[in-house]
């Protein structure tokens, strides 16, 4: 894939929604935004992290707050030009490439529409190969590459920088200016290259957005084999079905967190989610847990859908597919396994071969 588009804007977007887990924002403020932003500057070029030289500076970029402010109040190209401006004057150098932080819809578009805004290309790559809650949890981090320096941008102009400091201190330093900023800002994180990109990133992610989202666009619900297009090119598997039976939500530290209750044929499932879907369950026994995706498909219409949109009463498919290996390792798994998101289990991986679950 060499740029985005308008006609595969659905699919980069829709794609991004697997790699969500169940968060990731809101596809139609994604595709809203994108749609918008190539139609002012034209299509987004895409290029992979080798095709500049290895010490290219590029610019992390990450949508910060919560999805309903930004819905109010979109980023502006002011925002995206005060944080290239505020990078590039730390590093006494110019962008080459804007970089997405981690998938999901939102985050996915909002890069592409920082890159057409700026006038850069987009790096087909990215820092977690899925949505993670914490600018933290990088592929980078893993590799023992700082957070700092953590540029924040407000909408009206406001700038907030952070040089150095323990990840978790600056992770809750950059939660607490976010009221004063109208709970949405323009993040970027990370003293990176293209180099680092090359060896430390996940590479063809907006391209595998578009992949899936294409196969998501071919399921049939009604049909027994129906999702097997997506299924088949996301490498994921259909874990249970079940219907709905009570969300609970409430928020802890600065984080939104809740379970979901399913009615299947094998008892309650149970669905435990921070931002994103972090442990499905039955009757006691974990089925699957972070860093793998745990996805929700409406069982009528075959969509993805954001965890905090359901519904009681609506029925679902829980669909588990895997994520970059590294997550794997227990450097890994320290920092999103089970236990990071203070559950005392023994991660579940995601299992292929596994047969397909029943209601």
């Amino acid at each position: 894939m060499k740029h985005v588009a308008e006609a595969a804007i659905d699919d980069v977007v829709r794609g991004a929604v697997h790699f969500g887990s169940g968060g990731g924002g809101d596809p139609y403020l994604g595709q809203q935004l994108l749609t918008a932003a190539v139609r002012r500057h034209g299509p987004v070029p895409l290029v992979a992290a080798d095709e500049f030289a290895p010490d290219a500076l590029v610019l992390p970029v990450v949508s910060g707050g919560t999805p309903d402010a930004l819905i109010e109040k979109a980023h502006s190209a002011a925002e995206a030009e005060t944080l290239r401006s505020a990078v590039e004057a730390r590093a006494g150098r110019e962008c080459a490439a804007v970089l997405p932080v981690q998938l999901g819809s939102v985050n996915v578009a909002v890069a592409l529409v920082v890159a057409a805004e700026l006038g850069l290309p987009c790096l087909d790559l990215d820092l977690m190969r899925r949505t993670l809650p914490s600018i933290d949890m990088t592929l980078l981090r893993l590799a023992g590459h700082p957070v700092p320096p953590i540029t924040v941008v407000g909408g009206a102009g406001v700038v907030a920088e952070f040089s150095s400091g323990a990840d978790t201190v600056l992770g809750e330093l950059v939660r607490a200016v976010m009221p004063g900023l109208g709970l949405v800002a323009l993040i970027s994180a990370y003293r990176v290259t293209a180099g680092d990109c090359a060896r430390l990133g996940a590479a063809g992610s907006i391209s595998a957005c578009a992949r899936i989202g294409a196969a998501l666009a071919d399921v049939s619900p009604a049909r027994p084999d129906g999702y097997d297009p997506y299924l088949s090119a996301c490498g994921g598997r259909l874990v249970c079905s079940g219907t709905v039976a009570e969300i609970a939500q409430y928020s802890a530290d600065g984080w939104p967190r809740g379970v979901v209750s399913l009615q299947t044929s094998g008892g309650y499932a149970r669905i435990d989610f921070q931002n994103e879907n972090l442990i499905v369950s039955r009757e006691g026994t974990v089925l699957a847990s972070v860093p793998d995706l745990i996805g929700l498909a409406d069982a009528d219409t075959g969509a993805l859908v954001q965890t905090v949109d359901l519904a009681v009463g609506q029925d679902v498919h829980v669909i588990t597919g895997p994520v970059d290996e590294r997550w794997h390792t227990p450097e890994g798994l320290a920092i999103v396994g089970p236990r990071a998101f203070g559950y005392d289990i023994d991660p579940v991986r995601f299992d292929s071969r596994l047969a397909v679950g029943s209601r």
